[in-house]
């Protein structure tokens, strides 16, 4: 341009056509240029994205493509699909879980909630303590036997529960021992034997610790059980199964009996057809009748002793088993075939325990009997033993554990337990006698009996070789106030009374028995006076003006037992003094509260008598202290002078 007008010369015609050059030259740079870069670039978008969409992609595309790009695209698809399968997979498994939570969330409220249902409606007092001795939970009848709620006590101590179940029972000493050994003791349940609360209800106490399943305790769960109803019970059953081993022994106590029966008519039969000169055979027949009938009454003794009821009240005092054990082989002696040896073996120690010794020998004579049944057909062997010895309680391990007790044995020779019976001897109502033979309560009476007394039973047998039943019981030291069962002293036997007016009142229903006692007392000197039933006996006493020194009365009559007179005549403070004898055995406690705190009982006096026992009883009754008189006005409401009851 600067050539041009350097020149002069007007080139409008150049700049036109150089631009039109120049615009296509640009325009077709840029075709070029463009067509040169977006090809490939638009091959690879087109390839890329059929690949991505899984379809293959077209052959202009797949000549811009690598060569493993479809491999490629294979392995991240293979990935992609993985991924997708295992987060279905982890969704499947998440709604499962929560399906699942679901249904547990469900069931556990249904249980929590049947769990609250049982523990508000549970007969036994419960009571959860955390491992820190807060209360976790308690329920209504806790409550009940506390006589408030659990919250007004004690907020959430449990000790201070503890100690209000405490001062609920009247052996205080005894629960408080047992509630500080039961919580620190890691063991399985703790168990207390019945005890009396204040009101003479029965109850028991258990504990047991709360573990988790790794064994860690972290609690405690304490309950009481009110046990008065099943006492009763237990009481009925015990006394049902005593009436079935009197039935086992009765049947040889009523050969024996007969057998003496036998001796006495056989000699009184004799002593009737001895000449009257030949008074020395006469005596001799009549001393036979007389020892025979002894035997027969101490049997009859023995068994009332052992069949009377105890009404469901035990009483547990120092108890001999040397003599218990004693008692139990004269009652054998009559109730097994006499090819059957039965051994005593008894240690040099004096063998003691607090027990009630009519349920102890209940459990002995169960034993026995179980053993006799066992026997063979000849040379069965009983033996019967008591040991003092130092064990440990089943449970327990360690010389420390140990304690004292005396072990009652009963060994026989006879078949022997099998196998498939041993777990289940102790079973109520089972047995392997055949027909009715057997209750199947004797073993489990017996068991049931030693536990109260705080002990237990062990056994080993061996089929053919018999077997062997040891019955542990704490042993009681240095027992003091032992009441021995030694003959009461009445004094010397007296063949005339005290005065010559001495008057006895025989008041019995059965006339035979009556005329035994005035031919006795007649022989003695004293002057009798006879009454039918209770009711003579009270209108001679209090409304006639005959003196009587003393009573001979009899307990079982009709109209007016021998009870209610004496009873009524101590309620109008009437206290001539009265030998009371019957048949059957007698508490002296009974005519004791029957006394209403008057003149109280002294003797009992059981049927059959001598004339030596009866001589006895009279002279104490009547005895005056010396340089005192004493006389009586039966008229009136109260005598001049108090003298000593006799029940005999």
């Amino acid at each position: 341009m600067g050539a041009t007008r350097m020149m002069g010369q007007p080139l409008e015609w150049f700049f036109g056509i150089t631009g039109v050059l120049l615009g296509g030259g640009v325009f077709l740079a840029a075709y070029l240029i463009s067509g040169w870069l977006l090809k490939p670039t638009t091959a690879v978008m087109k390839g890329t994205t059929a690949v991505l969409r899984g379809v293959p992609p077209d052959a202009q595309s797949a000549e811009w493509l690598p060569a493993d790009f479809w491999k490629l695209r294979c392995d991240i698809n293979m990935i992609f699909a993985k991924q997708r399968q295992a987060l279905n997979a982890a969704e499947q498994h998440a709604c499962q879980t929560a399906q699942r939570l679901l249904n547990a969330e469900r069931l556990l409220r249904e249980a929590f909630t049947a769990l609250q249902g049982l523990f508000a409606a549970s007969d036994e007092g419960v009571l959860v303590v955390d491992a820190q001795g807060s209360i976790i939970a308690s329920n209504v009848k806790l409550d009940d036997f506390l006589g408030k709620p659990v919250e007004e006590i004690a907020g959430r101590d449990a000790s201070r529960i503890l100690n209000a179940l405490v001062e609920r029972f009247q052996e205080k000493a005894v629960i408080s021992a047992w509630i500080e050994k039961s919580a620190s003791s890691l063991e399985g349940q703790n168990e207390t034997p019945p005890l009396v609360s204040n009101d003479n209800r029965v109850f028991s106490l258990r504990s047991s610790p709360m573990r988790t399943d790794a064994g860690e305790v972290i609690g405690r769960i304490w309950i009481v059980k009110d046990r008065s109803e099943m006492r009763v019970l237990e009481n009925q059953l015990r006394e049902s199964q005593k009436m079935g081993t009197i039935g086992q022994l009765a049947g040889g106590i009523a050969h024996d009996f007969n057998n003496l029966l036998t001796a006495i008519r056989g000699n009184l039969t004799l002593a009737e057809l001895t000449p009257a000169s030949n008074q020395a055979g006469v005596r001799d027949k009549l001393q036979n009748a007389n020892h025979a009938t002894t035997r027969a009454a101490e049997l009859v003794k023995s068994l009332l002793g052992y069949s009377r009821r105890s009404g469901g009240i035990t009483v547990r005092k120092a108890t001999n088993l040397k003599r218990l054990l004693a008692d139990v082989q004269n009652l054998l002696k009559h109730s097994v075939d006499p090819r059957v040896t039965i051994q005593m073996r008894g240690g040099m120690d004096a063998s003691y325990a607090t027990g009630d010794a009519t349920q102890i020998e209940q459990v002995m004579l169960n034993l026995c009997l179980n053993a006799r049944d066992a026997l063979p057909a000849d040379k069965g062997v009983i033996e019967i033993a008591v040991e003092n010895v130092t064990h440990r309680m089943p449970g327990k391990s360690g010389d420390a554990d140990a304690g004292d007790f005396v072990m009652l044995v009963v060994r026989d020779n006879g078949h022997g337990i099998s196998e498939e019976h041993r777990h289940r001897i102790f079973e109520p109502f089972f047995t392997t006698k055949a027909g009715s033979k057997g209750t199947g309560l004797g073993l489990s009476t017996a068991q049931d009996i030693v536990r109260e007394h705080g002990g237990w039973i062990e056994f080993d047998s061996e089929v053919g070789r018999g077997s062997e039943f040891r019955v542990f019981l704490p042993r009681l030291h240095n027992p003091e106030q032992i009441e021995e069962e030694t003959p009461i002293d009445n004094g010397p036997a007296i063949n005339a009374p005290v005065g010559a007016q001495t008057t006895i009142l025989v008041v019995d229903d059965e006339a035979p028995v009556r005329s035994i006692a005035t031919n006795m007392l007649g022989f003695l000197g004293y002057r009798v006076i006879e009454a039918c039933d209770g009711q003579q006996a009270l209108d001679i006493l209090l409304r006639t003006k005959e003196k009587v020194d003393a009573v001979l009365l009899d307990i079982y009559m009709p109209k007016l037992s021998g009870r209610d007179t004496f009873k009524e005549l101590r309620a109008v403070g009437n206290d001539v003094p009265v030998v009371v004898c019957s048949g059957f055995v007698i508490d002296p406690d009974e005519f004791t509260i029957l006394s209403q705190g008057r003149t109280p009982p002294v003797d009992i006096m059981l049927k059959p008598y001598s004339l030596d026992g009866l001589s006895k009883a009279l002279a104490k009754a009547v005895q005056k202290p010396k340089g005192e008189e004493r006389s009586f006005d039966l008229t009136s409401s109260r005598a001049t002078q108090q003298a000593p009851m006799l029940v005999s």
